[in-house]
C-alpha cells in the first residue's frame, strides 16, 4: 500500500491514552447515574474481531455501518458509546451521543464516530456536531443502502435544525418534515476546507395510523466553497465560498442579478450552479394492515442543475419491504433494485409531454465524481455502497467512483429462531459499466462486470445487559475483491 493510499484511509497510529481517556470517560458518566433511577443516560461498550481469506472484510460485513469497520483485516474493533435520550413529555429538551471507535490490527486508527449535543422545543430541534443519520424515503432497517445519504461513511460534521419528526396539520392527515444544515468536508480529496449544504422537504398524505399513507419529498447536498488541493495558477484554485456564493447554493437561482456575485466565481459557477449538487426525489406507499405492513419507494437519482430537466429521473433506488408484526423466523422481507446507468440521457415521457429540453442532453452525468472530489467522507462513499469506491475495489485506487454505471439487485430478510436468537442476510448481485458515451447505443449486458456479495448474521441475547454477534460474509467477482470472512462480536450494556 503506497503512502498515498495509507493518507486517504486514515491509518494514523492508535492512541492508546486517547482510547483510555475516552473509556474514563464513559466509566464516569455510568458511575455518577448508577445511583439515579430516572436518569435517561445509557451506555454500552461493544468489541468486534475480523478475520478473512484475502485480508479484507467483507462488503456487507464493512457497508452502512458508518466508518466503524475496516477495510483490511485481521483487525479488533473497539466501540463505546453514551447518550441521553429525550423526554417526550417535555416541553423542552435537550439529547447527546458520544460514540468512540478504535482499530487494532492491520488498520490502526481511532475516533469520535458520534459526538453532538441537540436541543428540542416540542417535534423541532436544533443540533450540532457528528450524527448518524440517513436521507431518503425507503426502509431504513434493511437496505441495501439509500442512494444519496446511506450511513455507510463516518457522519459529517453539520449544525442542523430541522424536524424530528412529521409535523401534523390538518387533523394529522398532512404531515411535513424538514431539515436545513450546514457542514464541513474533509481535505483527502482535490478540494480542501469545503463546505457542505444540505436540507430535505418530505411530505405526508394519510394519517399516521392509516391504512394507506403516500410520501413526496427530496434530498439536496451541495458541496461548495474551499480551495483545490494543488494550486496551478488557474481559475479554479479558488472556489467562491462568501454569504452572496451561499445564496446561489442554497437557492439554485440562475439570475445572477439579485445579488452581487463573488468576484472568485468563474464560469462553471455563473453559467450553471455554485458547488456541486446531488441527491434524490423520493416517492413512497405506506400501506398498514393490521398484520404488518408494506413499504413501496422510488429514489429517483439527479446531480448538477439538471434534475428538473427529467433526465435522470429514471436512475435511482427502487424497493419495497414487507413487515410482518406478528414475528417468527421471517418477520421482514426487504427487495432493491438499483439503476444508474442512463446518466442524464435519459429522455422521459413526462418531459416530452411537458416539453422539457435539457440543453446539457449530450453530456455524461458521471454520479459521484465531479471536479471537487468523489462523493466521499474519510475515504468512504457517503451515497449507496454499492455504488463501490475505487479504493475498496480490484485494481483501482482513489477516492473516486469508475464503474459508476449500475444494475444492482438486492435483498435482505432478517427474523427470530426465538426471543433471544435473531438472524439477518443481505444478498446482492451487482453489475458494473463506465459512464457511457451517449452517441453510442444504451450499455448492453456485455458491457458490465459482475458482482455478488452476501452476508448473513445471527445474534443471541444471553442477559439483558449482554448480547453476541456472528457474521459470515462472501464476495465473488470483478468490482471487489473475492474474499470469505467472518466477525465475533460482543457488546456490553453499562445503563
Amino acid at each position: 500500500m503506497d503512502e498515498n493510499h495509507m493518507s486517504q484511509k486514515r491509518n494514523k497510529t492508535f492512541s492508546i491514552k486517547n482510547f483510555l481517556f475516552c473509556w474514563g470517560l464513559f466509566l464516569f458518566l455510568h458511575l455518577e447515574v448508577k445511583g439515579n433511577p430516572d436518569t435517561s443516560i445509557h451506555a454500552s461498550i461493544e468489541a468486534q474481531v475480523l478475520a478473512s481469506d484475502a485480508g479484507v472484510s467483507p462488503f456487507w460485513i464493512r457497508s452502512l455501518q458508518y466508518g466503524q469497520v475496516p477495510l483490511e483485516n485481521t483487525s479488533a474493533v473497539l466501540k463505546a458509546w453514551s447518550g441521553k435520550n429525550y423526554h417526550l413529555k417535555k416541553k423542552y429538551d435537550w439529547k447527546y451521543e458520544l460514540e468512540a471507535t478504535g482499530w487494532v490490527g492491520k488498520q490502526n486508527d481511532f475516533w469520535l464516530t458520534q459526538a453532538y449535543i441537540s436541543g428540542r422545543r416540542g417535534k423541532w430541534e436544533l443540533w450540532a456536531g457528528r450524527r448518524k443519520e440517513v436521507y431518503g424515503l425507503g426502509d431504513t432497517t434493511l437496505t441495501g443502502g439509500f442512494y444519496a445519504w446511506s450511513g455507510n461513511a463516518v457522519p459529517i460534521p453539520k449544525v442542523q435544525i430541522g424536524t424530528r419528526d412529521y409535523l401534523n396539520f390538518a387533523k394529522g392527515w398532512l404531515g411535513v418534515h424538514m431539515t436545513f444544515s450546514h457542514g464541513w468536508m474533509d481535505n483527502q480529496g482535490p478540494t480542501i476546507h469545503g463546505f457542505l449544504h444540505q436540507k430535505s422537504l418530505y411530505g405526508r398524505f394519510g394519517k399516521p395510523d392509516s391504512f394507506i399513507n403516500v410520501f413526496a419529498g427530496l434530498n439536496h447536498q451541495v458541496m461548495w466553497g474551499g480551495e483545490s488541493k494543488i494550486k496551478t495558477g488557474g481559475d479554479y484554485d479558488y472556489y467562491p465560498s462568501s454569504l452572496n456564493s451561499y445564496f446561489y447554493v442554497v437557492t439554485v437561482l440562475k439570475d445572477r442579478e439579485i445579488i452581487p456575485t463573488d468576484t472568485l466565481a468563474k464560469y462553471d459557477d455563473l453559467g450553471n450552479q455554485f458547488g456541486n449538487h446531488l441527491g434524490s426525489f423520493d416517492v413512497a406507499i405506506k400501506f398498514q394492515p393490521t398484520w404488518g405492513e408494506v413499504l413501496v419507494y422510488k429514489q429517483s437519482a439527479y446531480e448538477t442543475g439538471r434534475g428538473f430537466a427529467l433526465t435522470q429521473i429514471n436512475d435511482g433506488l427502487t424497493g419495497i419491504s414487507i413487515k410482518n408484526k406478528s414475528g417468527g423466523i421471517i418477520d421482514q422481507i426487504t427487495l432493491e433494485y438499483l439503476y444508474t446507468a442512463n446518466q442524464g440521457n435519459y429522455i422521459s415521457g413526462l418531459a416530452e409531454f411537458l416539453k422539457i429540453k435539457d440543453p446539457h442532453q449530450i453530456e455524461i452525468e458521471s454520479y459521484f465524481n465531479n471536479g471537487r472530489g468523489g462523493w466521499q467522507y474519510w475515504g468512504k462513499g457517503i451515497g449507496t455502497p454499492i455504488m463501490v469506491i475505487d479504493n475498496e475495489s480490484q485494481g483501482n485506487k482513489g477516492l473516486g467512483f469508475t464503474l459508476n454505471a449500475i444494475k444492482s439487485y438486492y435483498l435482505g430478510i432478517s427474523g427470530h429462531f426465538s426471543d433471544t436468537f435473531s438472524w439477518k442476510t443481505r444478498i446482492s448481485h451487482s453489475y458494473y459499466a463506465s459512464p457511457r458515451n451517449h452517441l453510442a447505443p444504451r450499455l448492453s449486458d456485455a458491457d458490465f462486470i459482475s458482482q455478488f456479495s452476501g452476508m448473513i448474521s445471527l445474534q443471541k441475547i444471553l442477559s439483558e445487559k449482554c448480547s453476541l454477534t456472528l457474521q459470515f460474509g462472501y464476495d465473488e467477482g470483478r468490482r471487489v475483491k473475492n474474499t470469505l470472512g467472518a466477525s465475533f462480536g460482543i457488546k456490553y450494556i453499562l445503563l
